[in-house]
């Protein structure tokens, strides 16, 4: 089967006609001071658009539609979209984006991949916020960008957590482990007990993993919860609450008293493993694995005492 042909964006139109330029003017510039200052406040920084109608307006099916309301649609629902970016994610998220979008400027343009491009995407390139429209469908879904704005914000390389997972983490493990290490606390008898997450080196072994689904981030402190949530229900299994005897070995065997979850690129089971270093606990696992029979978790740790 013969290759396509690769895509060849249009050139702009050389000059629109008058009441596409009076639309423009109407619809779009008459507001694009209110709009950059909306942006503005809500990302904390001066922001600014930069919308070339005559390169947007080439892709136009309609000669007499309304090339003002299509550019103010696509910034009125950049400016919803970043509105519920900001609402979820919070100071936090703003950094993000601010540093993604080291520019602060706003584009639209048509999508290079063509016919394979969605109606609308997202991008961000040299540090400029793209809008991506597919060639033959400007001005579709303008208000359906925020999984898009997501992504993009987020395929930018930086250190560290992504905004998913240190939310997940906020609400499925912060609010959580006072409760359950409390609980550990009182099964092993050691009240000073250490869960350790391990959350940084966690995430970067996933990442590096590349996972062709990334939802992972989005239940990253859910899961790293679920791993010691099952610790404490082997501890229990394994008869150490109430057991002077089984409380002072592990004392004995953990003279660190910390459990720290920990992902390995091979370990001696399937799922998971557990294993005393240097006087600490390690629950093991692998990227493939992750989050696979957690409930296996700290499994056979009397057999290591």
């Amino acid at each position: 089967m013969p290759k396509a042909p690769a895509f060849t964006p249009k050139e702009p139109i050389e000059k629109l006609p008058l009441a596409v330029r009076k639309d423009v003017r109407d619809k779009y510039e008459n507001e694009k001071e209110g709009f950059e200052k909306t942006i503005s406040e809500l990302l904390g920084t001066p922001f600014k658009l930069n919308l070339n109608p005559n390169e947007i307006w080439a892709y136009s099916t309609d000669s007499n539609g309304s090339a003002g309301g299509i550019l103010a649609g696509y910034v009125n629902g950049f400016i919803y979209n970043l509105k519920r970016f900001v609402e979820k994610f919070g100071d936090e998220g703003k950094t993000h984006f601010n540093d993604a979008v080291s520019e602060s400027e706003l584009r639209v343009g048509v999508n290079p991949l063509g016919d394979k491009a969605d109606y609308i995407d997202c991008a961000v390139k040299d540090g400029v916020f793209w809008i991506l429209f597919k060639h033959d469908s400007l001005g579709c879904n303008q208000d359906y960008i925020y999984d898009a704005m997501l992504a993009a914000i987020e395929a930018v390389a930086r250190d560290g957590l992504s905004l998913r997972a240190k939310r997940d983490i906020d609400e499925s493990w912060e609010e959580k482990i006072d409760d359950l290490k409390e609980e550990i606390a009182t099964i092993t008898a050691i009240p000073d007990i250490v869960l350790d997450p391990n959350f940084e080196e966690n995430f970067k072994a996933l990442k590096a993993a590349q996972k062709a689904d990334d939802r992972w981030q989005e239940t990253f402190g859910r899961a790293t919860f679920d791993y010691f949530e099952s610790l404490k229900s082997q501890l229990e299994r394994q008869g150490f609450k109430g057991d002077d005897m089984l409380q002072e070995g592990l004392q004995e065997g953990m003279p660190a008293k910390k459990f720290v979850l920990r992902i390995l690129p091979k370990i001696g089971k399937s799922y998971n493993e557990i294993v005393i270093e240097d006087g600490t606990g390690y629950l093991q696992t692998t990227p493939e694995n992750w989050w696979v029979n957690v409930s296996d978790a700290g499994e056979g740790l009397v057999n290591l005492l």
